[in-house]
């Protein structure tokens, strides 16, 4: 399944904004994503998702998702001074499905 993960990386305070900034990069070149043009918070890439009904698919795709950039955060150590709020759109599984993450 294609996806398309539109998303913004907030500090928890001013004084992280370097932990945010690091975040984004990471999000932008390591996770085997790619980015929409000149688009920075706009990634697309695919899942693979086990056989079931619509909704079992979308809260596969949504923890996948999820569990991928919080591992990246805790790898960073940066899960406790970002914050993650995402729109994922997964092809055949419309709405879009909402992802937050908070700091631990």
């Amino acid at each position: 399944y294609e996806f398309q993960l539109a998303y913004t990386i907030s500090p928890e305070s001013k004084e992280h904004e370097g932990d945010a900034a690091v975040a984004r990069t990471h999000l932008r070149e390591e996770m085997g994503w790619k980015t929409s043009g000149k688009v920075e918070t706009t990634l697309h890439g695919k899942l693979v998702l086990s056989p079931g009904t619509k909704e079992e698919k979308r809260k596969e795709a949504s923890k996948s998702i999820r569990t991928r950039i919080h591992d990246a955060f805790k790898a960073l150590e940066v899960d406790k001074t970002v914050s993650f709020a995402g729109s994922l759109m997964v092809s055949g599984l419309d709405p879009a499905i909402k992802i937050g993450i908070t700091p631990d």
